[in-house]
């Protein structure tokens, strides 16, 4: 069995992975937002291509319960702290793009 560095810093890394996840559904929503079906795909690849490794990397592709768990710790974290400051700065930034010419 690993020590609880080990498992510490492997949550650590999944929450902040989490984070990201979280990050990454609010670009695929950003960006297919007319497409929804196109945009949950493109979310579920790249969200494959975002996880795996990294459960690769930090536990060698071992599932555990806590490891899922963090991982859904640090989506939900993003949906309650960073969710609104992007979801802001996303429209604004939609709102300038507009502007120009059938950028949407």
């Amino acid at each position: 069995m690993a020590g609880i560095e080990w498992q510490v810093s492997t949550l650590v890394f999944l929450f902040l992975t989490g984070l990201g996840w979280g990050l990454l559904y609010d670009g695929c929503w950003f960006f297919f937002a007319r497409r929804r079906q196109v945009g949950d795909f493109f979310f579920w690849v790249l969200s494959v291509f975002l996880i795996i490794p990294v459960l690769l990397l930090t536990t060698g592709g071992e599932l555990r319960v806590s490891f899922g768990i963090s991982l859904l710790v640090g989506v939900a974290c993003y949906r309650r702290v960073f969710h609104p400051t992007i979801s802001l700065y996303l429209k604004m930034l939609k709102r300038k793009l507009r502007r120009r010419r059938g950028f949407f």
